[in-house]
């Protein structure tokens, strides 16, 4: 008993030793904190204070986590807050931090060297800031980093000598868009981890250093104006665009066996030297996983025939990608036909060849080899013949893109097959519909496609009715384009079913009988573009209800009666267009509610009556046309108020009066 009465104050002394090290410890965690909000100079959100206050603990300030254990700041993440500030030394004190996010803020100045003392360290995200000086060398001790971005900075001088001398846990480095130089360094091979490495946008000169080779998990390089000669096999994505790449692409490249995507558009390589590394050189054999190749030269015509001449001449070669040969704006100069090899590539999930001067037709089994294609683009081109039956054999097919060509004959009905099919554009050809009697089957047929969003098929000679059944066509269409197609007879009552639908645009046809009242049935309607057809009947007050529609547009028909009180009902109406019809009455006095109104045109009807002075409130009136009507009375003197007004025509009315001065 004695001993034990003579250690009791030893264990006493202990347990309160250790009681004053965790708080001291807490205690330095909260000065660490501190120091960082009177670093900062402007809190546009008032985070700091609101929430910051030493009256309340800092594990629960916003952005702080502490370990429930030992109360100690294990994560600090203020990304994305406004700050605008310095970083302090003592930020380093925080000895148990694990996690530092202080991204997408405007944070300057020089990272301060008690950071070094972050040896708990996995992750640090300090990107887009506005951080200056040169990456310092003490990085290279944080031997627990994981992840580390200072991309989208101010960053000068050399990479540091040392930087992955202890760093073998680090998997992703990203230094791109700063102002680095010199050369990269061949010790980066030390970072044997490493599964991204991004240096891009930074003024990086000589050549990639072949040890880089030796990173065997690296997935994505990105490195800008840096040629490579690397095996490493995991790379997936390898971009080098937006430099000033010359010269050719070289052979070693053929190694990335598993390489997906490869950008190197926007560089200076010309197209003799791009072309002589493509023809004869099989330096893309064997590149079975590549499905995105991104080119840019000004002049691509040749190159694109060498890169298909490679299929036709060497049979091993497996390179299956997409083609984006017009990514970049200033490339629309490919010609001539797209040869029949390219149908072949069985891997290919996007080809993309729109804007340019290709001509030929599609080969009638033209998807017998495409079984992963999920995008076809081959718009605003010279394209002719049929679109062949056998387009639903690739299966896949999310986009048709295929307007402005000249293809003729029928759009097959096997389109409606593709269950994956999202968008068609078909629009500006010379297209008609299978089928012997006047309802157009075709979009019978595209009731199959249950993902279908938008079709465009208009300024296509379709000539028929439109069928009930286009009221089954998927739920998640949004918009129906059948401008000048020539359609006849009503609007199918079933159009309501619609109701994702935001435009609807059958103008420029001969469409007839009234507005369906099943209209109401399109909530979401944005657009409505009824112009330009022979439709007759009044405005019926089902249009009332659609209060999500911006455009309206029914000139050049034959719809007669009132306009309808309850238009004020539509709160987003921008724009009203019913000139050229057989309007009567008054206008009703609701219409002026309507006080974002842009253009409102209601010319050459027959409306009667003064104008209001409630329409001086249209403060973003652009276009007020009342030409060709009955309107009489005096010119209200509030029409001064129109400040945005551009034009106006009150021409052909019985108004009478002076003219406001103030006009």
């Amino acid at each position: 008993m004695e001993r034990t009465c003579n250690y009791f104050p030893v264990g006493l002394l202990l347990a309160t030793s250790l009681a004053a090290m965790a708080t001291a410890k807490f205690l330095s965690d909260e000065s660490a904190l501190v120091a960082l909000r009177n670093n900062i100079v402007s809190d546009p959100h008032l985070i700091l204070a609101k929430n910051w206050s030493i009256s309340s603990s800092i594990c629960d300030w916003i952005g702080v986590t502490c370990d429930s254990s030992r109360q100690r700041v294990v994560a600090l993440n203020i990304s994305n807050m406004g700050f605008e500030g310095t970083i302090p030394l003592q930020l380093g004190n925080l000895s148990f931090l694990v996690t530092l996010d202080m991204s997408n803020n405007s944070f300057h100045g020089y990272l301060p060297e008690g950071m070094s003392h972050l040896r708990r360290l996995s992750f640090m995200a300090l990107s887009n800031n506005n951080l200056t000086g040169e990456i310092p060398s003490w990085l290279g001790v944080l031997d627990r980093l994981q992840y580390l971005s200072l991309r989208n900075n101010s960053f000068v001088g050399h990479l540091p000598t040392n930087i992955c001398d202890n760093l073998p846990n680090l998997k992703e480095l990203d230094m791109s868009l700063n102002q680095l130089s010199g050369e990269i360094l061949s010790g980066l091979a030390n970072c044997s981890r490493l599964e991204s490495l991004s240096l891009s946008f930074n003024w990086f000169n000589g050549s990639m250093p072949k040890e880089l080779g030796s990173l065997k998990m690296l997935e994505v390089l990105d490195l800008g104006s840096q040629q490579t000669c690397s095996n490493a096999p995991s790379l997936r994505i390898l971009s080098l665009e937006h430099n000033n790449l010359t010269g050719s692409i070289p052979r070693e490249i053929r190694n990335l066996t598993m390489l997906e995507e490869l950008y190197i558009y926007k560089n200076n390589l010309s197209d003799d030297k791009l072309v002589k590394s493509f023809k004869f050189q099989p330096i893309f054999f064997g590149l079975n996983s590549l499905f995105f190749f991104i080119l840019s030269i000004l002049d691509i015509q040749f190159l694109l025939v060498e890169v298909y001449n490679m299929s036709i001449c060497s049979p091993e070669f497996g390179a299956t990608f997409g083609v984006y040969v017009n990514e970049i704006g200033f490339v629309h100069e490919l010609t001539g036909p797209i040869p029949n090899e390219m149908f072949n590539i069985s891997t290919l999930r996007v080809l993309d060849l729109s804007d340019n001067h290709l001509s030929g037709i599609l080969p009638s089994n033209m998807c017998h080899g495409l079984h992963n294609l999920e995008d076809i683009s081959l718009a605003v081109n010279d394209f002719s013949g049929v679109v062949p039956a056998s387009i639903s054999n690739c299966s896949k097919l999310a986009t048709i893109s295929l307007g402005d060509n000249k293809f003729s004959g029928r759009i097959p009905n096997s389109i409606g097959n593709l269950r994956h099919l999202e968008f068609m554009y078909l629009s500006a050809n010379n297209l008609t519909s299978e089928s012997s009697s006047p309802e157009l089957s075709f979009f019978t047929s595209l009731t199959g496609c249950i993902s279908l969003r938008i079709i465009w098929v208009a300024s296509n000679p379709l000539n028929g009715i439109l069928p009930r059944s286009i009221g089954n066509l998927s739920i998640s269409v949004e918009w129906l384009d059948l401008a000048n197609c020539g359609l006849k007879g009503n609007i199918p009552d079933s159009i309501g079913n619609l109701s994702n639908l935001r435009y609807l645009n059958p103008r420029s046809n001969s469409l007839t009988g009234s507005i369906p009242t099943t209209i109401w049935g399109l909530q979401k309607l944005i657009g409505l573009g009824l112009h330009n057809n022979s439709l007759s009947g009044s405005l019926c007050g089902d249009l009332c209800g659609l209060q999500s529609l911006k455009y309206l547009y029914l000139s050049q028909n034959q719809i007669s009666d009132s306009i309808p009180g309850c238009f004020n009902n539509l709160t987003s109406l921008r724009y009203l267009d019913i000139a050229f019809n057989r309007l009567t009455s008054t206008l009703p006095m609701s219409l002026w509610d309507h006080k974002d109104l842009v253009v409102v045109n209601l010319s050459s009807n027959f409306l009667r009556g003064p104008l209001a002075p409630e329409m001086g409130e249209l403060k973003f009136l652009t276009t007020l046309d009342f030409s060709n009507n009955q309107f009489s009375g005096k010119i209200p003197s509030t029409i001064w108020s129109l400040e945005s007004l551009d034009y106006l025509s009150l021409a052909n009315n019985s108004l009478q009066g002076s003219i406001p001065n103030n006009l």
